[in-house]
């Protein structure tokens, strides 16, 4: 199967990079021995630069006595290196080095990194709960999910081994000394842009990330091998498209913003989507398929009402939105958007050193490139209807009494989900932070308004990104109170949704 073989060269050739950040002589090697690879006269090339920060571990180890463990340093934490006790208990740590379990959601290990600087600890060292393997997991200095500017994450944090830890874990109370030497600096990042169509009115973005920590075969490189065959495949299709086809291989996905903002990831695609909107050709992007995170079971991710239409399509399964793709930025302005992952399924080697090609299950790679095809043809070719989402949306419109109803074409659709589609934070009263998507911001409130436990209702809920203060219930004392204010927001929003749809 010659797509295949051109995937998986492309992919193994990605993951001989290790820590291939955005803005690194590593990614500028890369994309040029890329560019070789697809180099065809049908296409148009472009590579449009981006500002970067670019973080880089240079040499980090924990010292017990007479024995030098291996330890990687966090991503985006400054690094140094001193002397301390060690202790696992985060509420003694001041002074003193912790050791840490990853939480289940590996990505929470920011809160626990946040607790343990306002503490006072030296550090934070923490130990994998799979055997063998030593993983980068990036770590902000602010609980939210915000493009604002934030402060860099100062205090050294580490990562170790579980065999490591466990042997850490018997020396409680003792002194160990941690050296993390990192350094930082801004450079230019590119996105890799290749059309084929590109005169034509409408594009179909095929996505991808090259960037990728450690070996990151699977988190992106075969993202990219695939996405580079499925583009080269396209070639012979071309008098059957109705659409033009972009792909877009992105920098700075995992990490990259010079800001250190605490929504740190799809950088380079944030970029790309303000550049559009700059010259006005957002518009233009018809629907975005990503590939990211692949080489084993998959799921797709994506709005109910493109997988009620692209399931008699393909048969796999379907799932919500998840905000950890570069799918993100264009579902936050209306774009139909989805993304075929296999995240959920690569947990035990994700962001390790063991992401690479044998962890990779081969029937599960021909499928996802199947599946990818089929999917890419279809909205280069067919067309997709607005029906189904504008359809519920006017219920939701009718129940908070806007009387209404919503035109069912491609304009209404973008704005009214670009208006109510939303990732939010939810800020819960047990002191999680949880990120989730809905439908609509109506049907996510109305919610809440006859509940009977204000305990399950939180405390705060912000809008991703932008950090919008969608609900706060702090100050709430009764399910009385409760359903006032709710009441009030569902009434906001009924406002803003009537001013910008000029009723």
């Amino acid at each position: 199967m010659p797509e295949l073989t051109t995937a998986l060269g492309i992919a193994k050739k990605c993951s001989s990079y290790v820590d291939l950040m955005g803005g690194s002589v590593a990614e500028y090697d890369f994309i040029e021995w890329l560019l070789n690879q697809v180099d065809n006269p049908l296409f148009f090339y472009e590579l449009q630069p981006v500002s970067v920060l670019v973080w880089r571990d240079r040499f980090s180890r924990i010292v017990y006595g007479n024995n030098e463990f291996k330890a990687l340093s966090m991503p985006l934490t400054l690094g140094g290196s001193d002397r301390g006790k060690l202790t696992m208990d985060i509420n003694d740590s001041e002074g003193k080095v912790l050791l840490a379990d990853f939480p289940e959601d590996m990505d929470d290990a920011k809160y626990i990194y946040i607790k343990a600087m306002e503490k006072g600890a030296l550090a934070v060292i923490f130990r994998d709960k799979y055997p063998g393997v030593v993983r980068r997991i990036v770590v902000t200095a602010t609980p939210d999910y915000s493009w604002d500017r934030a402060p860099p994450p100062v205090m050294p944090a580490l990562t170790v081994s579980k065999e490591v830890g466990d042997e850490l874990s018997k020396h409680i109370g003792e002194e160990v000394e941690f050296v993390s030497d990192v350094e930082t600096k801004l450079s230019t990042g590119y996105n890799l842009i290749i059309n084929l169509e590109g005169d034509k009115e409408e594009s179909v973005i095929l996505a991808v990330h090259h960037d990728h920590w450690l070996t990151g075969y699977a988190d992106n490189c075969l993202g990219v091998g695939l996405g580079a065959s499925i583009l080269l495949n396209t070639i012979k299709e071309r008098s059957s498209m109705k659409r033009g086809l972009s792909f877009i291989s992105f920098t700075a996905e995992e990490a990259g913003n010079p800001g250190f903002a605490s929504l740190y990831w799809a950088y380079g695609s944030t970029r790309y989507v303000e550049y559009l909107e700059r010259r006005n050709l957002l518009n233009s992007v018809y629907a975005v398929l990503n590939l990211d995170v692949v080489g084993r079971q998959y799921v797709i991710h994506t709005s109910e009402d493109l997988s009620m239409q692209l399931s008699q399509l393909v048969s796999t399964q379907w799932e919500l939105p998840k905000p950890y793709f570069d799918s993100l930025n264009f579902e936050m302005n209306g774009i139909p958007s989805m993304t075929l992952s296999s995240l959920d399924y690569y947990w035990d080697v994700y962001h390790t050193d063991k992401d690479v090609e044998d962890k990779a299950n081969q029937q599960d790679v021909d499928s996802a490139l199947k599946v990818a095809n089929q999917l890419l043809n279809y909205l280069l070719t067919s067309d997709l209807t607005p029906s189904p989402y504008i359809s519920v949306l006017n219920r939701d419109i009718i129940s908070v009494g806007l009387g209404i109803e919503l035109k069912e074409d491609w304009e209404t659709y973008r704005l009214v989900k670009y208006l109510l589609s939303k990732y939010l934070v939810e800020y819960r009263r047990d002191g999680s932070v949880k990120t989730i998507y809905t439908n609509s911001i109506l049907s996510y409130v109305r919610r809440f308004i006859n509940i009977n436990d204000i305990s399950q209702v939180p405390l705060r809920v912000e809008e991703m990104g932008t950090g919008r203060v969608i609900m706060d219930t702090s100050t709430i004392r009764s399910v009385r109170q409760l359903s006032q204010y709710i009441s009030q927001v569902i009434e906001s929003l009924a406002e803003d949704m009537s001013i910008n749809l000029a009723v």
